[in-house]
């Protein structure tokens, strides 16, 4: 049996599509539908069948999905171990974290370690997704909040402070919104609805109950945009605002910043290029921000 075989079925169990996990594979959706059916001959029986939410395992399907993830357990367990011993400084690095923090706080000093270590490749992908350190979706990821996992060796990275902003054009327009209008006849800018109980947006209306949504994304850099443009006040990392045109407003307190914490596999501590970059990040990176 081909270990890629299960990890294709084990992908569209997660996924429900082919879509979705063929790129997780590095294949095309048409052969990740041909290898599905091989493996499926090969277990003799059906393991999927198609409904309008997607592909849903079959009684069968569900049987196999557990001895299939006890089998990926080992294997990553087996490929950890593989490369925990590794003294030189090459091969690849995943990395995971938000879009704005690889963009704002880690290219550029990444870049520089990769320079001076070539044989080192950095694969850096800025998602909101919670990365699986278990499943080895990425070697090392950075969140803003504590890993729960047993196996995840992890620390505080960084402390990144936030601000209350708004563009001249928007003061101009609507004036500077005081506390004591609870905001009213302003627009602010938010996360999305998924991300809406994070603590500055619940800080913001707070102090502007009476404030419409002008724009909401889970995208910080987006937000910065809209916010440069007019569209509304938005409290937005420091380390952001600071390349637009913005005005910073003071309220009565400082909004509340963020811990980011740097979590991996503990399997991966001996890992000699994975410890020469988190050495050089933490050498490189201011510890508030």
């Amino acid at each position: 049996m081909d270990w890629n075989d299960v990890r294709l079925f084990l992908s569209i169990a997660r996924t429900k599509t082919l879509s979705a996990a063929a790129p997780e594979l590095g294949i095309s959706q048409p052969t990740a539908g041909r290898r599905l059916r091989a493996f499926e001959e090969a277990m003799g029986t059906t393991l999927f069948q198609r409904t309008p939410i997607g592909l849903q395992l079959t009684g069968d399907g569900e049987v196999i999905l557990k001895q299939a993830e006890r089998v990926e357990s080992e294997m990553l367990g087996l490929m950890r171990s593989a490369s925990s011993d590794s003294k030189e400084l090459e091969g690849e690095l995943r990395l995971s974290t938000s879009e704005w923090f690889a963009s704002a706080v880690l290219v550029r000093p990444l870049t520089a370690f990769t320079t001076n270590n070539p044989s080192v490749t950095i694969e850096l992908l800025g998602e909101t997704r919670l990365f699986d350190l278990g499943r080895r979706e990425a070697d090392m990821v950075f969140r803003f909040q504590k890993f729960d996992g047993p196996d995840v060796v992890q620390r505080q990275f960084a402390k990144v402070s936030y601000g209350v902003y708004a563009s001249p054009a928007y003061v101009q327009r609507l004036g500077t919104p005081v506390l004591r209008d609870r905001g009213e006849g302003h627009q602010i800018i938010a996360m999305d609805r998924g991300h809406e109980r994070l603590a500055d947006v619940a800080w913001l209306l707070q102090r502007f109950p009476l404030a419409k949504y002008g724009f909401r994304s889970n995208s910080r850099d987006m937000q910065a945009l809209c916010c440069a443009h007019g569209g509304g006040v938005a409290v937005l990392p420091k380390i952001i605002a600071k390349d637009f045109d913005l005005i910073e407003l003071h309220l009565d307190e400082a909004a509340p910043g963020r811990d980011v914490w740097l979590g991996y596999h503990s399997d991966l501590r001996r890992v000699a290029r994975l410890r020469a970059v988190i050495d050089h990040l933490i050498e490189s990176v201011p510890r508030e921000f």
